[in-house]
């Protein structure tokens, strides 16, 4: 976590680190140090008895997941260095005495806390932000098509053999533009209905950030609370691996629990979440926009044209994004302990008498994390393929879709219209090739993330991979729109090719994933 001694000590030499540890032994064997001493040791006593997995049961303090992001999840986004000593206090009181850790949250404080409280936010409560998005959208949804919302703009469509003028409002969009914010924001004060704790140590409220002795028993105690939880969850960043105190948690975990659990979860994943996010809203609203002030869909293909510009910066910035994740499997692969920076030389040497004593050597400990606990790490590392954020992301496109079905159905089609508009173009087109287009999209970008040229001729490079996405989309875009306004069969038909789409692009998704994480 990147959470360093509040005293500066100047760093033991070799023959000082021997002589600690010599002494520690004789005074286990004399039994010098009395009960108290051994119950609460400080950090020479930790150094010199090599206790840095010694539990201080005494300020094993933690906090609820759910309740540390309350309050719009300040633990995260307050720095404690900025506080007046009163606030620093009140941190302390969000914790309670606990005997273990069900989540062992490790960050480092170089990176920006609105990144971990997005990432965390997302992660455990995307599957509420979808009960909550279906209950406000299908409400939405029925008071539409039972014309209880205004509907102030009219649309004159062809479908199948029939010519309909149906009214439309922009409710269903906005539901769920509401909806996925409220549920987001919302998601920790909801009850848990597995009833599964939660109980995790959050550095800023489990340990004192006023009190200078606490302060200091509860840093150098770290390694007694990663041996007493069940999971060490890292919170990665860029500077992740070049902060010592973050090393040391890995270390400490994989030697106090060698069969724990070690969730990996990049910051960057919720970063490419929202960015899609954000892209869909736009492309939706624009589009519809541009329906209602024209009337009609004649120049459907125009407004597609024109709302997926914006795509281009996006894929832009996701490919940006994706270099993060290329950065972080480079980092394991490259990973050298001596270049972990750490601000006390008192710290360096706690940690690396840690280390040696645990693995044999720093360089034994090297080889550990760029083998073992890199396989180990990646083969756990979550992604936006996962269930949650697959129909988070189809939302947006999903709204729109229902949009137009509840449009259609007002205006009263046969029954085989109003079902060949819902498989051709509320299943078939908004969310099953808008999957197979996101998940098209995430490959190219992660694929070809790597500059080919450099400076302004880099966009060039994403300009290309746009034309691609642009072209699948609209190719797609095109055969719905054939397909609902032909027959029910070819909507069934396109519907069936859209779903063979997409398995296709999840197979090239994975083996993206695993091509960079060889």
């Amino acid at each position: 976590m990147g959470q360093q001694g509040s005293v500066s000590e100047p760093a033991p030499s070799v023959a000082d680190v021997c002589g600690a540890l010599e002494a520690g032994e004789q005074m286990n064997k004399s039994g010098s140090l009395d009960s108290e001493q051994l119950k609460i040791p400080d950090k020479f006593q930790r150094l010199a008895l090599l206790g840095h997995l010694e539990v201080d049961a005494e300020i094993a303090r933690g906090v609820s997941l759910k309740e540390s992001l309350r309050r719009g999840g300040q633990l995260y986004l307050t720095c404690p260095a900025k506080l007046d000593e009163r606030s620093r206090a009140a941190l302390w009181n969000r914790s309670r005495p606990v005997e273990g850790f069900d989540l062992f949250l490790s960050h480092t404080w170089m990176t920006a806390g609105k990144w971990k409280l997005l990432s965390l936010l997302l992660q455990f409560g995307s599957h509420k932000v979808l009960f909550v998005w279906v209950l406000g959208v299908g409400a939405t949804a029925v008071l539409t098509v039972l014309r209880v919302l205004p509907s102030p703009w009219t649309l004159h469509v062809h479908l199948l053999d029939c010519h309909l003028s149906s009214a439309v409002g922009p409710w269903i969009l906005l539901a769920s533009l509401l909806t996925t914010v409220f549920g987001l924001l919302a998601a920790p004060y909801f009850p848990s209905i597995r009833r599964r704790s939660d109980v995790c140590f959050v550095d800023v409220a489990s340990i004192h950030q006023a009190d200078t002795d606490l302060m200091e028993r509860g840093i150098y105690g770290i390694g007694g609370f990663i041996s007493i939880s069940s999971e060490l969850r890292v919170l990665w960043s860029a500077p992740y691996l070049s902060r010592l105190w973050c090393v040391f948690e890995l270390a400490a975990f994989r030697t106090a629990n060698p069969s724990g659990k070690i969730t990996l979860s990049p910051l960057f994943v919720e970063m490419i979440v929202v960015m899609i996010l954000l892209m869909q809203y736009f492309h939706s609203s624009f589009l519809w926009a541009h329906w209602a002030w024209r009337g009609d869909d004649e120049y459907r293909h125009l407004s597609h044209m024109i709302g997926v510009l914006p795509c281009f910066f996006m894929m832009h910035m996701l490919r940006k994004a994706h270099l993060l994740k290329h950065e972080l499997f480079s980092k394991l692969e490259n990973f050298d302990i001596s270049e972990a920076e750490c601000s006390s030389d008192f710290d360096k040497s706690f940690i690396r008498a840690a280390i040696v004593r645990w693995y044999g050597s720093e360089e034994a400990f090297t080889e550990f994390v760029r083998g073992p606990l890199r396989e180990d790490l990646l083969n756990k590392t979550q992604c936006c393929t996962f269930l949650d954020y697959e129909l988070l992301l189809l939302t947006p496109a999903a709204a729109s879709g229902l949009t137009g079905l509840c449009a259609a159905a007002r205006a009263g089609p046969p029954v085989q219209t109003l079902a060949a508009v819902a498989i051709g173009s509320t299943l078939g087109l908004s969310i099953v090739w808008v999957r197979f287009c996101l998940q098209l999209g995430l490959f190219l970008c992660d694929r070809f993330a790597r500059p080919r040229w450099h400076g302004i001729v880099d966009y060039f490079q994403t300009l290309l991979l746009f034309l691609v996405f642009a072209a699948v989309f609209f190719t797609g875009s095109a055969l719905s729109i054939a397909a609902h306004t032909s027959s029910l069969e070819a909507s069934v038909a396109f519907l069936c090719f859209g779903l063979l789409c997409c398995s296709v692009s999840e197979r090239l998704t994975s083996m993206s994933w695993r091509l960079w994480s060889q």
